[in-house]
């Protein structure tokens, strides 16, 4: 969505919310959660396909915020690489996903069953809250935005997770019908933050048009539902 990109007013920070490229727990629905999984080949290659597009739409990132773990991380160094910017960049504990608990590093099915033999009613009951989890996250983005803010920033990139976005969109009240099922590796959710108001506003979720060709959606293997 070109036009979610378009100059805003100085009034006005826009955050570029991303998810990181693809890892093989991806294309095995293994819970990732808090364990540390690298990038596969092809979430370097979104990767890759995120920074060319960030050149060919000239957006230009004053600064970059990510969690910390590895797959964010490398996904900030190829596309930043790709794009040729060197903004600073700053990693954040706070900005990773839900901590899944036990069920971390086991495939969807699994937790599945290993919930339901626990008495327990969803693979979410374990780990972190869904409230713990937002307040961490949210205080972390919403301290970015303000910091970003008061520097006279225009537009960050904020890495992080699949299930972070979901949760950051029912936080701003996004409307859910328009809430994606998946949000897909690299894509970008559009985040504008008034600087006068203090409020923010999703301008676009989980966009992913630079994951695409003439013919329609680029062909990546096993692309998932899963965190």
């Amino acid at each position: 969505m070109t036009k979610d990109f378009d100059s805003v007013g100085a009034n006005v920070l826009r955050l570029l919310v991303i998810r990181h490229g693809q890892t093989d727990y991806n294309i095995k629905q293994i819970m990732q959660g808090h364990k540390d999984i690298a990038l596969n080949e092809t979430g370097f290659e979104q990767a890759r396909l995120l920074g060319k597009r960030l050149v060919n739409e000239s957006v230009v990132l004053d600064s970059v915020a990510s969690s910390d773990l590895t797959r964010c991380k490398q996904t900030v160094a190829t596309v930043l690489e790709t794009c040729h910017q060197s903004p600073p960049v700053k990693y954040y504990y706070e900005l990773r996903e839900r901590h899944m608990g036990v069920i971390q590093g086991m495939q969807i099915k699994e937790a599945e069953k290993y919930a339901a033999e626990h008495g327990k009613s969803s693979i979410k009951d374990f780990g972190e809250t869904s409230s713990e989890f937002l307040n961490r996250f949210s205080t972390c983005f919403t301290s970015i935005a303000e910091e970003a803010a008061a520097n006279g920033e225009s537009t960050v990139a904020v890495f992080t997770h699949g299930g972070a976005i979901r949760s950051l969109l029912v936080w701003l009240k996004f409307d859910s019908t328009n809430v994606p099922v998946k949000i897909p590796n690299t894509s970008i959710t559009v985040v504008d933050y008034n600087k006068d108001t203090k409020e923010f506003k999703v301008k676009c979720a989980g966009d992913a048009q630079h994951l695409q060709d003439e013919s329609g959606p680029i062909s990546f293997v096993g692309d998932s539902r899963v965190l």
